[in-house]
């Protein structure tokens, strides 16, 4: 393949950062009482990651010529990694090591009017590469993949493109491929090829969940414990254990019966993580979990994660520290509820849907509050 080389985008020139959709992300979270027969309700969490096409900040040979690079060797079936700062030159490695970008497809320009993407044509505006991720790579991806990409996993669809000053220089090579989106539209590393990969959520016990203040919900996005919050994992569970592996073809399981299996594991796991029943209780946290839904399960998610909230105003109270040393609930610490009978007894209730019992498990989520 012989093409100029291109570099990827400069934060200025980047795609815009589309809204998060139901289709992007829906990961159910259940709420439940420690001791309690049934699932106290069903909390939904609608999020999503920036997918903006554009990578990193440097500029390749801005003012030179340009020669080839991994980048505009690619093809589908490589992976591409680059330095936090050097994202402008990805280099080729194997799939199996950390990476950052999975190459899908190549998108062939030349098929598109001459005025839009000919010698003398303007550098697009970055909605316009949105556009074309947008139409093109989800496309490209879809096939690259046999179309299993978990539309509510971890994974996304992602654009490398030119930067305006690399345009000017002739670069006009597209790349559609598959990322890891992390903060502020920074890729983060993964190991695997995406075909083969758990696309779950799943992070780390211990790892703190960002907190949005306008919706009340969590982001997808890791935090420092120390800042504002929505939830704080205490343990990873992988269902296929459970009810089938990846490739098992065993039939999704409801809601109900993961909330049957999950309600047996998350409340041990959170004491343990604490280091006692009596040390969790005290932070006045709800034990919840996650929920695989039928679509995530059907392209091979298999992990859930427990974690502890506090539900408030239909939505999530903001937490703030590590919950095992310290941790305010919207700003307060938590006065832990006086002995009582065996199990917990809870001093804010699970928001529930209009209408609904505790025994209802497979309803709609309420909206935020």
């Amino acid at each position: 393949m012989s093409s100029p080389e291109v570099e990827t985008q400069d934060p200025d020139d980047a795609a815009p950062r589309r809204r998060p959709s139901a289709t992007r992300l829906v990961a159910v979270l259940v709420a439940v009482l420690v001791g309690a027969a049934a699932a106290g309700g069903v909390i939904a969490w609608r999020g999503g990651f920036s997918e903006a096409g554009g990578l990193g900040t440097s500029v390749i040979g801005e003012g030179s010529s340009y020669t080839e690079t991994d980048f505009t060797r690619s093809q589908a079936g490589d992976c591409l990694t680059w330095a936090d700062d050097a994202a402008g030159t990805p280099t080729a490695v194997s799939c199996v090591e950390a990476h950052r970008f999975e190459v899908a497809g190549t998108i062939d320009t030349s098929q598109f009017p001459g005025s839009e993407f000919g010698d003398t044509a303007p550098w697009p505006a970055p909605e316009r590469f949105a556009a074309i991720r947008d139409e093109q790579c989800e496309v490209i991806v879809d096939r690259y993949l046999g179309g299993g990409l978990d539309p509510q996993g971890r994974l996304a669809v992602g654009l490398m493109y030119p930067s305006k000053a690399q345009w000017e220089h002739g670069a006009r090579v597209l790349r559609c491929g598959i990322e890891t989106p992390g903060p502020d539209g920074v890729q983060l590393e993964s190991t695997g090829r995406a075909a083969d990969t758990d696309q779950s959520f799943a992070w780390p016990e211990g790892t703190c969940i960002g907190f949005d203040d306008a919706t009340r919900k969590p982001t997808t996005q890791p935090v420092d414990c120390s800042e504002p919050h929505a939830f704080q994992t205490t343990g990873v569970v992988d269902l296929s254990q459970r009810f089938g592996a990846r490739n098992s073809g065993k039939p999704w399981p409801g809601v109900a019966a993961q909330n049957d299996y999950l309600k047996t594991i998350c409340p041990n796991q959170t004491n343990r993580f604490f280091g006692g029943e009596k040390k969790f209780e005290n932070t006045t946290l709800n034990v919840q979990w996650s929920v695989i839904s039928e679509v995530s399960w059907l392209n091979g998610s298999r992990r859930v994660v427990c974690y502890v909230a506090q539900p408030d105003r239909g939505g999530f109270a903001k937490l703030v520290g590590d919950a095992r040393q310290q941790v305010l609930i919207n700003g307060k610490i938590p006065a832990p509820a006086p002995e009582g009978p065996p199990g917990r007894a809870l001093p804010t209730p699970v928001p529930m849907p209009d209408g609904y019992s505790a025994s209802d498990q497979e309803v709609p989520a309420p909206a935020g509050g």
